[in-house]
């Protein structure tokens, strides 16, 4: 998504078997080990980049605290000015021993600071990945990115949209209120994807439709034509050098 998404126990039969049992579950071992990370991330004020799908947005930000079910990150004010809302999807980009790493999750809180900073409480991911895992999460599309695309809906009707994030295997379009009306999950379309000289044209399903910011959630169907696999990833590549680019003059 990626980019991006997505998104980043076992109970015992008895007791005895319970007091038997004293190995880790995978799922147990990866969430302490992403507990681990991020605290050593907040304990040093990791700067990072925070993306939300919904607005199309990103600030930089710098990790504040981290506990068994919460992250805190403090946004720094740029031109969107924007509290987010419970359940927004954020991706968080952000560089240690000069690697960068990602994760996906939702916004569980935030709020207004008195200098215009807005301090955003997001729900501990599952997993934090290197970025470059392009089939893990949707790298998000800045608006520095000249990237554009045309959807061509089930009876022929053709518009334009704002890609917003992307992978290998789907994407998250922008759509106006009156062609996001027009779909709806389940229909399959076309997508032309234009980036400066490459372009790619695919079929590909509407997997989530999001009423309150007219985006659509697409995921591209199977081709075996090289060149559509090919140019799919280079939009996808590029997409992530300028996100990359910006998550490195963080540093």
């Amino acid at each position: 998504m990626g980019w991006f998404q997505n998104i980043f126990g076992s109970t015992a039969k008895s007791t005895a078997a319970a007091e038997v049992t004293n190995v880790d579950s995978p799922a147990s071992t990866e969430r302490r080990r992403v507990l681990n990370f991020l605290n050593l991330m907040a304990s040093h004020g990791q700067k990072a980049l925070v993306n939300s799908s919904q607005l199309g947005a990103s600030w930089q930000a710098a990790f504040q605290r981290s506990e068994l079910s919460e992250v805190l990150l403090r946004l720094q004010p740029n031109e969107v000015q924007a509290l987010l809302d419970p359940g927004d999807f954020c991706t968080v980009t952000f560089n240690h021993d000069s690697h960068a790493h990602v994760f996906l999750t939702t916004v569980k809180a935030s709020t207004l600071g008195d200098d215009g900073q807005v301090d955003v409480t997001l729900y501990v991911p599952d997993a934090v990945h290197t970025a470059g895992r392009r089939d893990l999460y949707r790298v998000p599309i800045l608006q520095d990115l000249p990237m554009e695309a045309k959807i061509t809906g089930p009876t022929g009707e053709v518009c334009a949209a704002s890609p917003r994030d992307i992978n290998t295997s789907g994407a998250r379009l922008k759509l106006d209120a009156v062609n996001f009306d027009q779909f709806s999950i389940g229909d399959e379309i076309q997508i032309t994807l234009e980036l400066l000289e490459t372009s790619v044209t695919q079929r590909a399903d509407v997997r989530y439709a999001d009423s309150s910011n007219h985006a659509l959630g697409v995921h591209f169907l199977n081709t075996e034509d090289p060149i559509i696999q090919q140019n799919t990833r280079i939009l996808v590549r590029e997409a992530e050098r300028c996100y990359l680019r910006r998550v490195n003059r963080l540093e």
